[in-house]
């Protein structure tokens, strides 16, 4: 059984990809240095969405398991809308804003029970948090499923504001424009100002000193008519960098062909690949066929069968 639930799982890497709705820069803290978004709903609707759930509920175990974490958690996998979180790039701490997937009513309870749980309150609204464990954590239930997560009361505070508009928001990035010209709509989107990040961490001198090459970076990932495009764009400190990150990527893109060029089955996921720099700014392309992940995820679901 576990033979065909691997597959399955793996499967939803390319499930966050399709059709997703654009990242809303509202609920991006005014002080991120890196944000990551995930749109859930489309990939309900999608064709390989759809055929995930159908396949998961042919399967007795992964049904029960769904609607064990349903009843007993209140997790309802097919419930998730989006996620959206952001950061200083201070280790541990962020803002989560998530709506769906997840019965409040029976978190609440759930943190009610808990001795080391605390309430406070901001305004009307109830905020959840403890300091047990070796992080301490803290949300805030809110109207239509939506829930605001964070470190503690402050960032809880600022993730409800956030979504009542009420809080000065991120103000967006060349590269986050970048990416939405290479991949329409895409359903998981990365983006990090290295620069500012570094600033509120401490890092390791030998990774520093590629992280003093790169100011910032993001990556995207989208449906493409009939493809998946994952796209990844850079911004170096300086041209001459930018040329040589890019010399070494594509002589990666060339030992692909080569092995693409032997393998068939990699011949037919991957249908392409793109290099393109201007200036200190660079962006790799690359796109890999629903069908073909489709068919492959078929065959190891046949023989686990």
């Amino acid at each position: 059984m576990k033979k065909i639930l691997v597959p399955i799982a793996l499967a939803w890497i390319p499930l966050l990809a399709i059709q997703a709705k654009p990242l809303d820069l509202s609920n991006v803290s005014r002080n991120a240095n890196w944000l990551m978004h995930m749109d859930f709903d489309a990939m309900r609707n999608s064709e390989i969405g759809s055929f995930m759930l159908d396949s998961m509920e042919k399967i007795p175990e992964a049904a029960d398991r769904m609607e064990k974490m349903k009843e007993e958690y209140g997790v309802d996998v097919e419930g998730f809308s989006y996620l959206t979180m952001s950061g200083t790039g201070e280790q541990h701490k962020g803002i989560a804003i998530m709506k769906g997937g997840v019965d409040t009513d029976m978190l609440v309870e759930f943190a009610k029970s808990q001795d080391s749980v605390e309430v406070s309150r901001i305004g009307k609204q109830k905020v959840y948090s403890s300091n047990r464990g070796r992080h301490s954590m803290a949300f805030a239930p809110l109207k239509k499923g939506m829930i605001v997560g964070g470190p503690d009361v402050d960032y809880v505070s600022e993730g409800i504001q956030l979504t009542k508009g009420k809080a000065p928001s991120y103000q967006g990035h060349e590269i986050l424009a970048v990416l939405a010209e290479q991949v329409d709509n895409p359903g998981v989107l990365f983006f990090a100002d290295v620069k500012g990040a570094a600033k509120n961490n401490e890092i390791d001198p030998r990774a520093m000193q590629m992280l003093e090459k790169v100011k910032a970076g993001g990556m995207a990932i989208g449906d493409d008519g009939g493809s998946i495009s994952f796209v990844a764009v850079m911004e170096t400190t300086n041209e001459e960098t930018c040329k040589q990150v890019e010399a070494m990527i594509r002589g990666g893109m060339a030992m692909v062909d080569m092995r693409k060029a032997k393998d068939k089955r990699l011949d037919k996921v991957l249908r392409g690949h793109s290099i393109k720099r201007d200036g200190k700014m660079l962006w790799v392309k690359m796109q890999f066929s629903v069908e073909a992940i489709m068919d492959h995820l078929e065959r190891e679901m046949r023989k686990a069968a």
